[in-house]
């Protein structure tokens, strides 16, 4: 997953959104979670959202099973410990 732009995470760093750019939209939005073992970003069921609040609205939903642990905090690309899939 190349060309992220941001990325905002959960208090617990599990789960987030990520901007990417995107030829149609200009950018578009995907609710991740981390794997844990690899610290690798996955973004769940290759879902993709026009807008931000898109994305995060995805884990209000109760037909799934993700659940965000307080707020969304946008976080530092270079300073991140999340890593891109290769």
């Amino acid at each position: 997953m190349q060309d992220i732009l941001a990325i905002w995470l959960d208090d617990q760093e599990n789960l987030g959104v990520i901007e990417k750019e995107s030829d149609p939209f200009g950018s578009s939005f995907h609710p991740i979670k981390r794997d844990r073992k690899t610290g690798e970003i996955l973004v769940i069921n290759n879902l993709w959202y026009t807008t931000y609040t898109g994305a995060r609205h995805y884990f209000r939903l109760n037909t799934n099973e993700f659940r965000v642990c307080g707020r969304m905090h946008k976080v530092d690309l270079n300073n991140t410990k999340l890593k891109q899939p290769s």
